[in-house]
């Protein structure tokens, strides 16, 4: 088994590459930490059949540090429309929860096979969507109430099954409310932590004192995993807020869809 310092430096550097994607994606660092999780682990004595739930377990708690550390920093900034907030946070929360207890009665193949899938119909769905690549700016426009309410439901439900957040769902969903992508970037951070949260308290739940479990792990968090990318994300997190101010609209847009396709490759042929 590897030392404690060891593993720490190697997750530290991953935490830099997922605080800079979590800021400017508002994926909360789930995309890049499931799966690169989901091919460490292994090599980490971890058995294969919970690999992919301390994956998405560590995720989520990383979620929580990173959301709330981009959120601060996209408020300064002005951009965080919080009206539309508070439409989708309250169901958001009530989906993440049912999603956090159905997880573990799900095997890890088909999480991982979810994953792909949802991930791929994102890029095809935000493809043929024209109105994501390109939208028009001075309006913005929310479905009704229920619709509104709705998709939080089902959003804070799949991201905390799958342990991606919800700039993934998020993101899409606002687009075609004709936002902005950095208000639907900023936006996904906040909406992230009631996922997060509620994910995390049922994956530590759900793993405890599991006998199959190497050491430092709490539940379903690996705890060199999580602390390693939590201090590499105060690093990466502020490029992240800088370029996502910097870039143009239709240019961020293509290459959130670029990550991605890199992202689903990655688990694909894995």
């Amino acid at each position: 088994m590897r030392s404690f310092m060891y593993l720490f430096i190697i997750f530290l550097t991953f935490g830099v590459l997922t605080g800079l994607l979590s800021s400017l994606f508002g994926f909360g660092g789930g995309f890049v930490v499931v799966p690169m999780l989901y091919i460490v682990l292994p090599t980490l004595a971890f058995p294969d059949t919970l690999v992919m739930y301390v994956a998405i377990g560590t995720s989520l708690a990383i979620m929580i540090v990173n959301s709330t550390n981009s959120t601060i920093s996209h408020h300064r900034k002005k951009h965080i429309l919080w009206f539309i907030f508070l439409q989708l946070a309250p169901t958001i929360a009530v989906g993440a929860i049912i999603g956090g207890l159905v997880s573990p009665l799900i095997e890890g193949d088909i999480l991982r096979y979810l994953f792909i899938t949802l991930v791929v119909y994102t890029i095809f769905s935000s493809l043929i969507t024209k109105s994501f690549i390109h939208i028009k700016t001075d309006s913005i426009q929310m479905p009704s109430r229920l619709k509104t309410s709705l998709a939080g439901g089902i959003i804070g439900f799949i991201s905390t099954l799958l342990g991606v957040g919800g700039g993934l769902m998020t993101i899409p969903f606002l687009r075609t409310c004709h936002l902005k992508m950095v208000n639907a970037v900023s936006l996904a951070t906040p909406l992230s932590l009631p996922i997060a949260i509620f994910g995390t308290i049922t994956a530590i739940y759900n793993g405890f004192n599991h006998p199959d479990l190497p050491p430092w792990s709490l539940g379903f968090v690996y705890i060199p995993a999580f602390l390693g990318i939590v201090f590499g994300g105060f690093i990466g997190v502020p490029i992240g807020i800088w370029i996502s101010h910097i870039l143009p609209d239709r240019l961020f847009s293509r290459i959130y869809l670029l990550l991605l396709s890199i992202v689903v490759m990655t688990m694909i042929f894995e």
